[in-house]
């Protein structure tokens, strides 16, 4: 029984559950006796630590979960943070269970409900149940502003673990449900469409927030075929073929960057382009500038 106990908590960053150890046989009074030998170390009420097992914050993440229910997940911003999500932490710790109860009114933690079949939005993420990129989304729309959403959208897309394909099935799945924040969810997709890339930097993504506002249409990572070449530029205004280029100091201003792009350049202008540099800089510090200097571009061209 030890040994079977020692192979399931190593599984479970040294944790183990009431309900877990019934399994295997173990009743309440052998519980009490390991945790009085110290063999068992109580986390929270129905869930343990091996003894001498250390305490570390994904520890605590999954006891959280086990407490919760063997059903239970965590979610919303603690999702975003366990996904890699920037700008979102581990705390305050959200976990989404099939069926809350008065026992989770007493957890130090928030505990939502979920209406439906949790194990099709759950995966192991360092051995801890954690909703679907896709399904954190649905639960970040229904706490944050739209731009924060969008936001993570991005990057969630750029880390490979979203696409529009997994926001269009949670869609079909859930949307009939009146689920919080599904319109939200639901427009931020739209704008982005099934085939949409995701920004290469943040410097991209600060520069396509500066020209939502104005509703000029841009393909991002768009492809350029030449007679006997082919390059992909950061921005291409199509009706215009106004080409914008997101430039940054660290990785162009050396000289042999400086010669590469100028052939580049010339490349496309032989094309028909009209090609706009922006610099890193520039975005930061002159934004108004930058935007002025494009759609100046685009209305020559227009």
């Amino acid at each position: 029984m030890l040994n079977s106990i020692l192979e399931l908590a190593a599984t479970q960053h040294g944790l183990i559950t009431r309900r877990q150890m019934g399994h295997l046989g173990m009743d309440r009074n052998r519980v009490a006796r390991w945790v009085r030998s110290g063999r068992l170390r109580p986390v929270h009420l129905n869930t343990f630590a091996v003894g001498g097992v250390p305490s570390t914050e994904r520890q605590q993440l999954l006891a959280a979960v086990l407490e919760t229910g063997h059903d239970a997940a965590v979610s919303h911003t603690t999702a975003a943070a366990l996904w890699g999500l920037g700008g979102f932490r581990l705390q305050p710790l959200h976990v989404v269970v099939c069926r809350a109860s008065r026992h989770h009114l007493r957890l130090d933690w928030n505990v939502h409900q979920f209406t439906g079949r949790i194990e099709h939005h759950r995966r192991l993420l360092d051995s801890i149940p954690v909703t679907t990129p896709a399904l954190t989304m649905l639960h970040l729309a229904s706490m944050v502003s739209k731009p924060r959403l969008a936001r993570a959208v991005d990057n969630a897309w750029s880390l490979g673990i979203l696409s529009g394909h997994d926001l269009e099935e949670l869609d079909t799945q859930l949307a009939n449900k009146g689920r919080d924040g599904i319109v939200k969810l639901r427009k931020v997709a739209s704008e982005r469409g099934p085939d949409w890339v995701p920004p290469q930097s943040n410097i991209e993504s600060r520069f396509e927030t500066l020209l939502a506002p104005l509703g000029v249409g841009f393909k991002r990572q768009a492809r350029i075929e030449g007679a006997t070449w082919t390059a992909r530029v950061d921005f291409l205004h199509q009706e215009s073929r106004t080409i914008v280029e997101v430039q940054s100091e660290r990785f162009h201003a050396a000289l042999s960057d400086a010669q590469a792009d100028r052939r580049r350049r010339l490349r496309l202008e032989d094309e028909g382009y009209v090609v706009v540099e922006v610099w890193d800089n520039e975005i930061f510090q002159v934004p108004g500038a930058v935007v002025d200097r494009v759609l100046r571009a685009i209305r020559r061209t227009a």
